[in-house]
C-alpha cells in the first residue's frame, strides 16, 4: 500500500471494474479512457509542415470544389508540384518551393470560378522529388496498415479549425473539419499517382466534435452524408458556432492528406447507453455485468488441449469458411455449445479466422 496521492489515484483506476460502482458507471470510466484530447490527436492537431509529418498539404484549391470532383463525380485527381525550387543548406532540394505551379492562371470559367480551381490537379509547395517521396510513403504505409489491420485510416481533410491550445495562447491547432477516405494507386512505377475517393461514407471529425462538447461545451452543427451536402455551408454553421471562442477560426479551404484514425471514438460512441433503446440497453445483459462486476461462473470444463477432437466432434458439424487446428476447432465447438469464451493468443495464432469460422457456423 503506498501513501502517496498518485499511487492511491493508480491502485483506483485499476481496480475500477472490481470497485462497487453501477455498471453503468464502470462503462463510463472506461468510455472515458478511450478518449485522447491530447496534441498527439491528429484529428485534433494536425501535424503541418514536417517532413516526417507524412502529410501533404494541398495549397491554392478550394474545397467545395475538391468535394465536387472527388465525392459527388467520383472522379480521381492528381498532384501538381511547385514551379521551381530552392536549395537546402546541404546542397539538396529542399521539400518546399518559392512558387506554385500555376500561380497567373486567371482565366475563369462561365460561372466565374478559376478555372485552376476546378480541374482535376492538386497543387502543393512541394518539389516533384519530395511529392513524389511523400506520396510513395503514404501510399505503401496505407497499403500495409491496410493489409494488417483491415482499416483504412488515409484521408483527405477538407477545412480545418484553427484553434488556441486553452493552456498556452502559442500554441495555435488545426483540426480537419470533413474527413474523406481516399486511396492512392497508380498503374506502374512510372504513373502519376492519383487520388480516388472510396466507397466508403465521408465524415465530420468525430474527435473534434467530442473535443468541443465536453471541453469547451460547444455543440459542433448536424452532420450528414447524403447528396444534398454542402461543403460551405457546413463549414459556414462550424464557424458561426465557435465564434463564441477569441481568436478560433475556420479554415475553410485548408486541405490536408495524411493518416488520421477514429476508431477509439467510434468504440466511444457505440458505449453510449443513451444511444441504446430503453428495453434493450447492453448494461442490462448478463454478459457485460459478468464482464465488469460479476464475473464469470466456471462452468463445465473446456476440451483440454489433449482431447482427441474426432471423438467429441462429428465432421458433418464442422462448417469452417477457413482453416482451423485444433485448439481453434475445439473454441468453436464450445462457442456453438452455447459457452462464453475468452479467447486470447499473440499475433498469428489464428484469432481472427476463428472468429469468422465462428460466425460461420452460428
Amino acid at each position: 500500500m503506498t501513501n502517496s496521492v498518485s499511487g492511491v489515484e493508480q491502485t483506483a483506476e485499476q481496480s475500477v471494474f472490481q470497485s462497487s460502482l453501477s455498471v453503468e458507471a464502470k462503462i463510463e470510466r472506461a468510455r472515458t479512457e478511450l478518449l485522447d484530447f491530447s496534441a498527439r490527436n491528429r484529428l485534433l492537431n494536425v501535424p503541418r509542415f514536417s517532413k516526417s509529418a507524412k502529410t501533404i498539404d494541398i495549397v491554392d484549391e478550394r474545397s467545395s470544389e475538391v468535394f465536387r470532383i472527388l465525392v459527388s463525380e467520383g472522379k480521381a485527381m492528381t498532384f501538381l508540384a511547385g514551379a521551381k525550387g530552392r536549395e537546402a543548406k546541404d546542397g539538396r532540394d529542399a521539400e518546399d518551393v518559392v512558387e506554385l505551379a500555376l500561380p497567373d492562371d486567371d482565366d475563369r470559367d462561365e460561372r466565374g470560378r478559376l478555372v485552376r480551381h476546378g480541374d482535376t490537379k492538386l497543387q502543393t509547395r512541394m518539389t516533384p522529388n519530395a511529392l513524389q517521396k511523400r506520396l510513395l510513403d503514404l501510399h505503401f504505409d496505407a497499403r500495409t496498415l491496410e493489409e494488417e489491420q483491415g482499416v483504412n485510416i488515409l484521408y483527405l481533410g477538407l477545412g480545418t479549425l484553427r484553434w488556441i491550445d486553452p493552456n498556452n495562447a502559442e500554441n495555435i491547432r488545426y483540426a480537419p473539419l470533413l474527413l474523406i477516405p481516399v486511396l492512392l494507386e497508380r498503374g506502374s512505377a512510372a504513373d502519376r499517382f492519383k487520388l480516388k475517393a472510396r466507397q466508403e461514407d465521408y465524415a465530420s471529425n468525430l474527435s473534434l466534435e467530442g473535443f468541443l462538447d465536453r471541453v469547451h461545451k460547444i455543440s459542433m452543427p448536424a452532420f450528414e452524408a447524403s447528396d444534398q451536402f454542402s461543403f460551405d455551408k457546413y463549414a459556414s454553421d462550424v464557424a458561426a458556432v465557435i465564434s463564441i471562442k477569441a481568436g478560433w477560426s475556420v479554415q475553410p479551404d485548408d486541405i490536408v492528406l495524411g493518416f488520421f484514425s477514429f476508431a477509439k471514438f467510434l468504440m466511444y460512441r457505440d458505449l453510449d447507453p443513451t444511444l441504446w433503446p430503453q428495453n434493450g440497453k447492453f448494461t442490462d445483459r448478463p454478459l457485460i455485468t459478468s464482464l465488469v462486476s460479476n464475473g464469470f461462473n466456471s462452468g463445465e470444463e473446456l476440451l483440454s488441449e489433449t482431447a482427441n477432437i474426432d471423438e467429441h466432434i462429428l465432421p458433418s458439424e464442422m462448417t469452417h469458411i477457413v482453416d482451423a487446428d485444433s485448439s481453434q476447432t475445439a473454441a468453436i465447438h464450445e462457442v456453438r455449445r452455447g459457452r462464453d469464451l475468452v479467447i486470447q493468443g499473440p499475433p498469428g495464432t489464428g484469432k481472427s479466422q476463428t472468429i469468422a469460422n465462428v460466425i460461420a457456423s452460428a
